[in-house]
């Protein structure tokens, strides 16, 4: 931006201003849904987290914890926690580097990654305690690169949960993954290229409602429907739970003709056992 614009926008209060009117059909979205947990993603810092709270809380569902990652990404990007129950042993940032191939003809091309968006917290439900993962992924449309870069992402993650889930600890990974169900992202945040316990996929349609069996997607791109944003839970969870049940929430509320979100919303339903 330049000149007159960029003035009008560094101007005090503008910016919080236009972020109130855009997120409220953001909060209106965020209340349809009336979850207990919300992960999102592609958000802003806490401070623009805790404006979404209020707008949410205007709506009649209230949130009062709410947690935003420590992001170092240059999208700018946050992934945060809106939660009706208390989030406890809050880690901001998912430590650890991990090294892939930019090229896979080129041992020169090596790089290295780490989660640049992405945060783990506790919460209890049913006298259990539940360690959760809120993550957001490198993109898929940088081709071979961020595809590769995305897989060492995962690697991440599975090593820092691990730790949880060989305790028989419940675990959930959840959040924009941006990448399909079977794809090697997937298969190997799930555990499902290694020899310890793998996390269930419950956008298998298993878990859908037959009624529901052909709203598998979450984000259409060029006319092609995919599932790229998951909710992964431990084989503990399902174990303690009565049952799962998968939908998706197609997004409704516009601000200036542009829809909320373009993404449709992953709800899993969790029916802990006392």
């Amino acid at each position: 931006m330049r000149g007159g614009l960029k003035n009008e926008w560094d101007a005090p209060g503008f910016r919080e201003d236009k972020y109130r009117i855009s997120g409220a059909a953001v909060a209106r979205t965020i209340a349809g849904i009336d979850a207990d947990i919300i992960c999102l993603t592609e958000v802003g810092p806490q401070e623009e987290i805790a404006i979404l709270q209020e707008l949410v809380a205007a709506e009649g569902v209230t949130y009062p914890h709410f947690e935003a990652c420590d992001s170092n990404d240059p999208t700018g990007q946050y992934v945060a926690i809106f939660s009706k129950r208390p989030l406890d042993n809050v880690l901001r940032k998912i430590p650890g580097r991990e090294f892939y191939d930019k090229e896979l003809d080129d041992p020169d091309s090596e790089d290295d990654t780490g989660v640049t968006k992405g945060m783990h917290v506790t919460f209890e439900v049913a006298g259990q305690t539940v360690h959760l993962y809120a993550v957001h992924l490198a993109s898929e449309r940088g081709g071979h690169e961020q595809d590769a870069q995305r897989i060492a992402q995962a690697s991440i993650i599975r090593r820092h949960y691990l730790q949880h889930l060989n305790r028989g600890e419940h675990v959930i990974v959840c959040g924009d993954l941006n990448d399909r169900r079977g794809q090697p992202t997937l298969r190997r945040i799930r555990g499902r290229d290694d020899l310890w316990g793998d996390l269930v996929q419950t956008g298998n349609a298993e878990y859908f409602p037959e009624e529901e069996s052909g709203t598998r997607w979450t984000y259409q791109f060029r006319g092609e429907r995919n599932q790229i944003d998951h909710i992964l839970p431990s084989w503990s969870v399902r174990q303690a739970c009565k049952r799962f049940k998968t939908s998706t929430v197609p997004v409704t509320e516009t601000f200036e003709g542009l829809l909320a979100s373009d993404h449709r919303a992953l709800v899993v339903e969790f029916c802990f056992e006392d």
